[in-house]
C-alpha cells in the first residue's frame, strides 16, 4: 500500500551546517518532496517541455552506471553511499553490489529512504504553481532487491569504524554540503579498499551556511580551482582514472528549475 513520505518520524535537526537555517533545510517536508522528485520522478513529470535539457535528467542513475563500469568485477561486494538522501543511488548500486550501505546526516531523509526500502514506493507532492500541487508516486525501479540496501543516519565528517572497508564509495553532490570536507576526505583512504573506486561528484557550490569559508576546497582567489585542490589532497592515496561532467536538473515547480553541472571525478585506491 502506498504511503506518504512524511510519517510521524522525528523532525530532529540532523543535517550538519554552520547556521540554524542551514541545519534544518534537509529536515523539512518540502526538501523531502523535492528530493523524492529528483530521485524518482518520471522524466515527463519532472520537465514536461520538449525543449528542456533532457540530458540533465536521470542524473543519479548515470553517475552510478559510470561508477560501476570502473569497478573491478571481482570487487563488487560492498558499496557505501555517503549523503544518500532519499536513497535512489543506493538502490541503483544494489543492482551490482551484494551489500550497499547508505548514510545521510538527515534523520528525516533516512526515514524516507527506509520507507522506500520497506514499501517500494511513497507518495509525494509536486509543486505546480502557487498553492497548486499534484500528488505523485515515487517508485523504486523494478528488478532491484531492496533487502540488499541498509540505510542509517551518520556523519560524513565522522564515519563510524563499524562500517569497515568498501569496494566502492560513492558521494554525489555532498562535498560542498558538509562543514569540514577535508575531514571527510582524510577518512576515505581507510574506507576504500586497495584497488577500490571512489566516486566524488560535486558542483562545488560552496556556501558559508553549509561550509565555513576556511574549510572550502579551493574556490577562492587565493586557493584556486576546487578540482585542483581536491586532486592535491587525494593524490597521495588515490589515482584519478576518469573525469566526467554531469548536468543535472532539479525541479522547483512547473516553470522553475535548477540546472547545474557536477564535476564527476573517479579515483582508484592505490
Amino acid at each position: 500500500m502506498l504511503k506518504t513520505a512524511m510519517t510521524s518520524a522525528a523532525r530532529q535537526a540532523s543535517t550538519r551546517s554552520t547556521t540554524a537555517s542551514g541545519s534544518m533545510v534537509y529536515e523539512s517536508e518540502r526538501a523531502a518532496m523535492e528530493y523524492l522528485q529528483f530521485h524518482y520522478g518520471k522524466p515527463e513529470e519532472v520537465v514536461p517541455y520538449p525543449f528542456a535539457p533532457k540530458e540533465a535528467l536521470s542524473f543519479l542513475s548515470r553517475t552510478v552506471t559510470d561508477t560501476v563500469k570502473l569497478s573491478r568485477p571481482d570487487m563488487r561486494h560492498r558499496a557505501l553511499e555517503v549523503g544518500c538522501s532519499v536513497g535512489r543511488s543506493s538502490f541503483e548500486l544494489s543492482r551490482t553490489f551484494d551489500e550497499v550501505i547508505g548514510i545521510d546526516f538527515s534523520q528525516h531523509f533516512i526515514d524516507v529512504a527506509n520507507q522506500m526500502k520497506d514499501n517500494g514506493s511513497a507518495l509525494y507532492e509536486a509543486h505546480i504553481q502557487g498553492d497548486i500541487k499534484a500528488t505523485r508516486v515515487a517508485q523504486v525501479p523494478e528488478g532491484i532487491d531492496r533487502s540488499k540496501v541498509h540505510f542509517e543516519q551518520g556523519d560524513a565528517c565522522n564515519l563510524g569504524a563499524h562500517l569497515g572497508a568498501f569496494d566502492v564509495v560513492f558521494a554525489s553532490n555532498l562535498l560542498c554540503r558538509v562543514p569540514e570536507p577535508r575531514v571527510f576526505l582524510a577518512r576515505l583512504p581507510s574506507v576504500v579498499k586497495k584497488d577500490g573506486i571512489l566516486a566524488l561528484v560535486s558542483p562545488y557550490s560552496w556556501l558559508e551556511e553549509y561550509t565555513p569559508k576556511e574549510h572550502w576546497i579551493g574556490a577562492t582567489p587565493e586557493t584556486g580551482d576546487s578540482f585542483a585542490e581536491l586532486e592535491r589532497i587525494l593524490s597521495p592515496s588515490f589515482e584519478l582514472i576518469e573525469r566526467t561532467q554531469y548536468p543535472f536538473l532539479i525541479r522547483e515547480h512547473d516553470r522553475k528549475f535548477q540546472w547545474g553541472v557536477s564535476d564527476g571525478t573517479f579515483w582508484r585506491r592505490k
